[in-house]
């Protein structure tokens, strides 16, 4: 079971990547958020983490830059009706703390919005996650707190490289971009800035 890979991307769509390990090269769906923040990167070595679905006709890979959106995205496709590729598309546009609130708010319209998103369709995911809403709540609260440890994280790198002669402005760029790479420990980030640059 793959749970993670670390590579350079070899090609990339918006609703996919080829990612090169050094000896295989992986097919990865992602979504478009991912795409769009992935795009700036392609040169640079990434990791993402990964679900992997397996079934009896085919197996597929998905990727995600953190754990919050591979947990809601495992979350979003275990609920009855709700395939893995749909809770790609959802992914797509609504962070997880903005579903909830279409959901709670009852905006059909609102998640209409997402392509091949209509009718019994939208119904049926704000239906399948108001019997889960505990599960939901539970999922963002967690993520708040991760948050909030990865907030304090961050402000100590941008910190550091401050005490290394870095404006805040440009610290604070270089921390996130090294970030969306998938590097959080504040060694790493400082390794990866000096690195860089």
């Amino acid at each position: 079971m793959i749970v993670g890979l670390r590579g350079k991307i070899f090609k990339l769509e918006t609703n996919y990547l080829h990612l090169d390990t050094g000896s295989v090269v992986y097919e990865i769906f992602i979504s478009f958020k991912t795409f769009d923040i992935l795009k700036d990167n392609t040169n640079k070595e990434i990791f993402l983490y990964i679900f992997h679905s397996i079934t009896e006709r085919n197996q597929k890979l998905f990727g995600f830059l953190n754990e919050k959106d591979k947990s809601l995205f495992e979350l979003l496709r275990s609920l009855s009706g709700i395939g893995e590729m749909t809770a790609l598309r959802v992914l797509s546009f609504f962070t997880g703390s903005q579903l909830l609130e279409i959901v709670q708010t009852n905006d059909v319209k609102m998640l209409e919005k997402i392509p091949k998103v209509r009718g019994k369709t939208s119904q049926k995911i704000i239906f399948e996650i108001k019997q889960n809403i505990k599960k939901f709540e539970l999922l963002l609260e967690n993520e708040k707190v991760q948050l909030r440890s990865i907030s304090m994280e961050l402000e100590l790198a941008i910190q550091a490289l401050i005490q290394l002669g870095y404006d805040q402005k440009t610290a604070s760029k270089e921390v996130s971009r090294v970030t969306s790479l998938g590097i959080s420990s504040v060694p790493d980030i400082i390794r990866e800035v000096l690195k860089s640059n």
